[in-house]
């Protein structure tokens, strides 16, 4: 019984061991943050299968190529294994290097479909792939055997792009992959999904998620991270739930020159002793520049807080993101560690002061902000703020 009981619990091992490896193998294949337009929001979440089920293959990835034009891409590898997530990284590394060709979907689609059958694997895959340009917001939409995009209209109107599903990646067919145009009105908000998010056991999750994404429209809702987070929570919790979940929002601002969002980045490299000095000074220009001079204290604090702890404790470069829409300004803070902060509260003891150290700024940020909130982004995190004006 001892010897049976050792070799049961040397398989457990093992079978968390490989689903470990698995799950990290895919988290670091995912993009590490979300490209993004002046006039296109992206954010995403994905939620890996249980260990029981195995890590599968999804994937998501937002391509910003020349002329305006964004592609906004979802795909499945089918199974829960190592090997799922290692095609998965061969395909999106082959429809981001097709894109960045100058592919149209159909085109993209076509090629990652050959090189799939040329891998010698049995696995197949379906993929949903977008391009839009921000100019006419035009968009141009193909499916490898994928869910079609849900589409929020200005109107609140939520349906299904009329898209033909055509065949899986890596299925060999006579008929080509085909291309679907349709044009977006200011203020459109598109829903990509993996098919986990509504799951083959659950045929009332997607009037669900439709339900949600009217109900947004109706709050007059223009923060995407807390729809995001509703549409997740709709997700049942594993046993339930045996697949990934992913799910990639873009909502088109493509409002009359007037009205659009104003918009400025900067980088601020990994180690760079001057990035809280320029983040202040970045601040400061891009509101004055945008006639918003009365916010600059308190947001040059909040904006130096987060990046200071950005710098510090993820270790890595930063990617700021200032929009100014005509009630608030929307500040975003891009680093590539996942973990989440948490405002820790002052302590009488040296030593939970010391260890709380990370959290102190989002206080800060808690108490000047009219919201706030930290979101995935890649393998990363985004915390974003919003000032009223």
């Amino acid at each position: 019984m001892a010897g049976l009981l050792a070799q049961a619990l040397e398989r457990a091992r093992l079978s968390e061991s490989a689903h470990a490896l698995a799950e990290s193998l895919q988290k670091r294949l995912l993009p590490r943050i979300l490209s993004d337009l002046p006039d296109v929001i992206t954010t995403a979440r994905y939620l890996p299968a249980p260990s029981s089920a195995g890590v599968g293959g999804d994937w998501y990835e937002v391509i910003t190529l020349p002329g305006g034009r964004i592609c906004l891409v979802v795909g499945d590898v089918e199974g829960h294994n190592v090997e799922s997530s290692a095609v998965m990284g061969q395909l999106r590394s082959a429809v981001l290097a097709y894109a960045r060709e100058g592919h149209g979907p159909a085109a993209v689609l076509t090629r990652t479909s050959n090189l799939l059958t040329e891998l010698a694997t049995e696995l197949l895959a379906t993929c949903c792939f977008i391009c839009l340009d921000v100019t006419e917001g035009a968009v141009e939409t193909a499916l490898a055997g994928h869910p079609a995009p849900l589409v929020r209209r200005p109107d609140g109107r939520t349906e299904a792009l009329d898209i033909p599903a055509d065949v899986p990646l890596g299925v060999y067919s006579d008929v080509p992959y085909r291309t679907y145009e349709t044009t977006l009105e200011p203020g459109s908000l598109l829903l990509l999904y993996t098919d986990g998010l509504i799951g083959v056991r659950t045929p009332d999750a997607l009037p669900r998620v439709r339900s949600l994404l009217a109900a947004g429209h109706r709050n007059r809702e223009h923060n995407l991270e807390g729809l995001a987070d509703r549409l997740i929570a709709t997700v049942p919790p594993p046993p339930e739930r045996r697949d990934d979940v992913v799910l990639l929002l873009a909502r088109y601002e493509g409002t009359p020159l007037e009205l659009r969002p104003r918009f400025n980045r900067l980088e601020i490299q990994r180690h760079d002793l001057q990035g809280v000095k320029a983040t202040r000074r970045f601040v400061r220009e891009s509101l004055a520049a945008w006639d918003r001079d009365t916010l600059a204290d308190d947001l040059e604090l909040m904006a130096s807080e987060v990046v200071t702890n950005a710098l510090i404790h993820a270790d890595s470069h930063v990617d700021l993101r200032l929009r100014a829409c005509p009630d608030h300004i929307r500040l975003e803070v891009r680093d590539s560690d996942a973990t989440p902060p948490v405002p820790s509260a002052l302590s009488a003891s040296d030593e939970e002061n010391a260890q709380a150290e990370r959290g102190r700024g989002l206080l800060i940020v808690e108490s000047l902000a009219t919201a706030w909130g930290t979101s995935p982004s890649g393998r990363g995190k985004t915390i974003w703020l919003e000032l009223s004006t």
